[in-house]
């Protein structure tokens, strides 16, 4: 269990200097370097609202891994080995620190909390502050774990009850042995806790960087829209919306500066939970990320994501210009968070598939009549099913590009038949991922598999 122990031991270590590096410190909140092991209120609900720990640790592997982007080979040269395995998925040998252990880390502080509230019982008026810190570490723990089955296991399929997903960690104890469970046992846990989490929360968190009812339900649609799972997934992508359905004008300079390289401000009025990706160093650079280029051509020139999102390169092809989460820097990880545009979304497709097209097609135009230029959008109203699918699905992908979203929505979409394959060009080769490969499923890194006997996944 060596890898568990480093994740501890750093985490102890942080909590013995415990210098917290918030999002430019709008949360000065710090613990008390003199407790070990955090036994009231206060102390475990500033163990969470670490957000270097808690909110930059969304896997970025699929990320690195999904279609949207390429890059050149003078840049695929001058990675690592690692780097340049994940990029033609063959990274089978990766070995601490990655997305795995990047991940874990905040589930063994949830799990560490949830071990400590066991042996608290709240005064009367300590009960808010239980249920804040009880429903935090609750949505913490499944919002990644549903990262680390979007990037680890295959899709929610028929198969999910057989399917080897991730290790469910239910407590602190390190020294309890690691066991995958089923893909349809990890689905299963992170729903319990995203629906107990929202009985806890507030409808809006005092600060984006803590979760919210809104949160919760937001991670609930995105998790039954990856099953595939309409329905549910529209039930609560609207619960979200009656909670905060804001959305940016990229009209007004005073909400996205499209002549800035950096055009979103920090924790604009989208955000619902903010939560970033872990540093990846194929994206330590924005304009080495050139922008797939049928998927560029698809943006209208009246459409003003092209100029918000995008930058010419230093090549022929264009690069990435900023990212949602208002980092001022190139190369700062990506947005992994939660935003009211994703909702608006998830519940226009759900809307068409169920064949409410108006409805749909009423979501969807909302949303790009503040991404055009004002005055040169003019609404859709399209009558077949599938027609409205389809351009619901592009606008998607458009909209959410590099938001750590596009991997499982391959992964999901390929399950009902839309034959995305993925292609690589470097060094003279071509590297191919079929749809429905079981590389889909990334490779477990190999310290894990050496140290614990688990099963690695298929090739």
């Amino acid at each position: 269990m060596k890898i568990l122990k480093k994740i501890l031991v750093a985490v102890i270590l942080f909590m013995v200097v415990f210098t917290i590096i918030s999002c430019d410190k709008y949360l000065a909140i710090q613990s008390n370097d003199a407790q070990i092991v955090p036994k009231d209120l206060e102390s475990l609900q500033k163990l969470l609202d670490n957000s270097g720990k808690m909110n930059m640790g969304i896997a970025a592997y699929g990320e690195v891994s999904a279609d949207d982007y390429f890059i050149q080979q003078s840049t695929y040269d001058i990675l690592t080995d690692w780097n340049k395995k994940s990029y033609i998925w063959q990274n089978d040998q990766a070995v601490f620190d990655n997305d795995w252990a990047r991940g874990y880390a905040p589930v063994y502080i949830c799990n560490l909390v949830l071990d400590q509230l066991k042996n608290i019982e709240p005064k009367p008026e300590e009960q808010v502050s239980r249920d804040q810190v009880l429903g935090s570490a609750l949505f913490y723990r499944a919002n990644q774990s549903l990262s680390l089955l979007w990037t680890y296991a295959k899709v929610y399929s028929p198969t999910a009850g057989t399917d080897p997903g991730i290790v469910l960690r239910n407590t602190s104890n390190f020294n309890e042995k690691s066991q995958r469970s089923s893909v349809k046992e990890g689905y299963d846990k992170v729903i319990h806790d995203l629906r107990s989490a929202a009985d806890l929360l507030p409808d809006q968190a005092t600060h984006v960087l803590r979760p919210s009812k809104a949160a919760a339900y937001g991670v609930l649609a995105r998790t039954y829209l990856s099953m595939a799972k309409y329905d549910s997934a529209y039930y609560f992508a609207d619960k979200v919306l009656a909670i905060n359905n804001e959305l940016l004008d990229f009209n007004d300079p005073a909400e996205v500066d499209l002549f800035n390289n950096f055009p979103f401000t920090r924790f604009h009025k989208e955000i619902i939970a903010h939560f970033q990706m872990t540093y990846m160093p194929i994206f330590d650079n924005y304009s080495n990320i050139q922008v797939d280029t049928f998927l560029y051509a698809s943006y209208s020139s009246n459409d003003l994501r092209k100029q918000a999102y995008f930058m010419p390169g230093f090549s022929a092809y264009v690069s990435v210009k900023g990212n949602y989460s208002g980092a001022v820097a190139f190369g700062a990880p990506l947005f992994g968070g939660l935003a009211t545009d994703e909702f608006y979304l998830i519940r226009s497709e759900c809307l068409a598939r169920s064949g409410k097209l108006a409805e749909a097609q009423a979501d969807l135009n909302k949303l790009l009549m503040r991404r055009y230029k004002t005055g040169t959008f003019e609404p859709y109203e399209l009558t077949g099913q599938q027609a409205v699918l389809q351009l619901i699905l592009k606008e998607r992908r458009k909209e959410l590009f590099m938001r750590g979203l596009r991997w499982i929505d391959i992964k999901r979409l390929n399950l009902e038949g839309e034959n995305i394959a993925l292609k690589r060009k470097i060094s003279g080769s071509e590297y191919n991922l079929l749809p429905n490969a079981n590389r889909f499923a990334l490779p477990l890194p190999i310290d894990i598999i050496r140290e614990t006997g688990m099963q690695q996944n298929p090739i």
